[in-house]
């Protein structure tokens, strides 16, 4: 995590460079996001691997909950909001101000015990490309005999699939739909994470008590029913509300995954099915943002939101059924 906030703060760092010297251009935009989404995908299997040499095992919902309630204050609510007005003072302050929040991420990241510590089973670094290979395929044969994590992986492609689609065309419901200004899909977005930070804080106690099946199942259920109201409603207030609930039941779905996968997981076995499962997420999401666009370009905006209804509930059928024959269950 460390190494890559310093990389990621240098590469923001000079962009920000370019922008104030006036000589930067696309492709340095998009060479910059490139290398620091690459980073983002290691950054975060890093995080999740890390969170269980943190706190003891009882306490992995209510760390999880946190750290997401966290990445929701600052990637949805302060951070897009102190962006638009840096930017408006000055085109390459959004960006220097990133460059130093990782140089301070990197400081507190130093700070923590435990975390520089080898993990039991973890490889020699100097290892082969192919040793590595082997890992990685060993890696993938294990989360494929473990039924839960390997249907929890079927589950959030289909998850990832209806999200994608659904916030690619979000700022055009906003307006098409609801009939409001461009404005008001930063508004909803705001609302949105807001009933995520909540669920953050607050999902522990409902993880432990419910279980992880049933909880699983009851996210599932709680985001396809906002979200068909929101691609029926032309009311505001309606679509906010069924918002909160869905990002709530999402940050939901995302803690107790997340403690499932850390749970399940031997410790030599956790980065790489938190990589995976990251892996399999983010492609979803991409996909689903160019069948969102084909879908409302063909059938109009209601169409992608009203069409991710079925693989939410699809999810929540293919979460319950490892639970079903045993939470223990390998092949």
């Amino acid at each position: 995590m460390a190494v890559v906030d310093v990389a990621r703060a240098v590469t923001i760092g000079a962009l920000a460079g370019a922008v104030l010297a006036g000589i930067a251009t696309m492709p340095l935009l998009y060479a910059a996001a490139f290398l620091t989404g690459v980073g983002a995908m290691a950054r975060d299997t890093a995080a999740s691997t890390a969170v269980p040499r943190l706190v003891d095992e009882k306490d992995l919902e209510a760390a999880n909950g946190r750290l997401q309630s966290g990445t929701l204050v600052g990637g949805e609510l302060a951070g897009p909001a102190a962006g638009g007005w840096l930017f408006g003072v000055a085109a390459a302050l959004p960006f220097a101000l990133n460059a130093g929040g990782l140089t301070l991420a990197v400081l507190l990241l130093l700070t923590l015990p435990n975390v520089f510590a080898p993990a039991p089973g973890t490889p020699d670094l100097s290892l082969s490309l192919r040793d590595v290979r082997g890992d990685i395929v060993a890696g993938l044969r294990w989360l494929w005999r473990d039924l839960p994590l390997r249907d929890l992986s079927a589950a959030v492609v289909l998850v990832t699939l209806a999200d994608g689609a659904f916030l690619a065309i979000l700022v055009l419901y906003v307006t098409q739909v609801l009939m409001q200004p461009p404005g008001v899909y930063g508004l909803l977005l705001g609302v949105g994470a807001v009933g995520g930070i909540v669920a953050g804080f607050g999902c522990a106690p409902l993880a432990r008590r419910m279980g992880p099946a049933s909880t699983l199942a009851l996210t599932m259920v709680l985001m396809a029913a906002a979200q068909l109201a929101i691609g029926l409603t032309t009311e505001v207030a309606v679509a906010v509300a069924a918002l909160a609930v869905s990002s709530a039941a999402f940050v939901t779905f995302n803690v107790v995954a997340r403690t499932l996968r850390q749970r399940r997981s031997p410790p030599d076995m956790l980065g790489r099915t938190n990589s995976t499962y990251l892996t399999i997420g983010r492609t979803g999401e991409a996909t689903g943002a160019i069948l969102g666009g084909v879908l409302a370009a063909t059938a109009g905006v209601r169409a992608p939101i009203l069409a991710g209804v079925l693989p939410l509930l699809a999810a929540g059928v293919v979460i319950s059924r490892p639970f079903s024959r045993g939470a223990h269950d390998t092949e």
